[in-house]
């Protein structure tokens, strides 16, 4: 193997036992001090090999790859080849596209957006009602247990107005009734949606797991699906049956 950048000899044996004989491993980490990537080339065409951070993590991406990431559809994400929790590694084939927030043309942001949200509902589908929802209740007693922790951190950061106006809403959320819960993806911003012409995908699934749907958070350009998650706060669950948006990702 010819390599820019090289792989620690155990994930290398463990990579090549996958995918055969490496040509080359380039660092394609993010600018994070724990972030550990590689861009793979070889006979099995282009790879990618993820360590994560720690053994959580690992988990709740493999988790998503295994129950959740196939009902995205054929080259919607990658695809995972195998796992090692010992090494905490995922081996992923390669999607195309740059992140949609490189995208300089607003109307091809827009048209990015909108497929990003039907592969989101697909996602969230993948696990949804009675087996997430304890998850889902979990989360928000944990919200509204750590009501004042988060805006202590901010500190002057955060106006007390505005503080004043999280703490209201936090301690509304014990009395709207069960909310709508699936698995989420846990980072759905832009630079995790990847733009190719006319076609959209979804990376890096290690915050994904259970939990409230309307807890995702949504890229600046709110598309229609998630309007309609966060209108069922005001509506309730109820909403979802007639206003859900249709339509697949192509």
């Amino acid at each position: 193997m010819t390599e820019s950048a090289r792989l620690p000899s155990s994930l290398a044996t463990c990579v090549e036992n996958v995918l055969g004989p490496l040509d080359c491993a380039r660092d394609a980490s993010h600018a994070l001090d724990n972030s550990q990537v590689w861009r793979l080339t070889g006979l099995a065409g282009g790879h990618y090999v993820k360590v994560a951070p720690n053994p959580i993590l690992n988990a709740r991406e493999t988790c998503a790859y295994r129950v959740a990431v196939p009902h995205l559809g054929h080259g919607n994400a990658p695809v995972l080849r195998d796992s090692s929790a010992e090494l905490l590694a995922l081996i992923l084939t390669a999607v195309e596209g740059e992140p949609s927030k490189e995208e300089e043309s607003p109307a091809r942001r827009r048209v990015a957006h909108r497929q990003a949200g039907q592969l989101l509902r697909r996602f969230h589908d993948a696990m949804i009602g009675p087996l997430v929802q304890p998850e889902a209740v979990r989360v928000v007693e944990n919200t509204v247990a750590r009501l004042d922790k988060h805006p202590a951190e901010a500190g002057d950061h955060l106006p007390a107005a505005e503080a004043d106006t999280l703490r209201h809403l936090v301690s509304t959320l014990s009395g709207c009734g069960p909310q709508l819960a699936g698995r989420r993806h846990g980072d759905f911003w832009e630079h995790n949606l990847l733009s190719s012409g006319n076609r959209c995908a979804l990376i890096d699934f290690e915050r994904s797991e259970p939990g409230p749907l309307v807890t995702e958070k949504p890229p600046p350009d709110c598309h229609p699906y998630k309007a309609a998650i966060f209108r069922m706060l005001t509506h309730g669950p109820s909403y979802r049956a007639p206003n859900w948006p249709t339509g697949g990702a192509r």
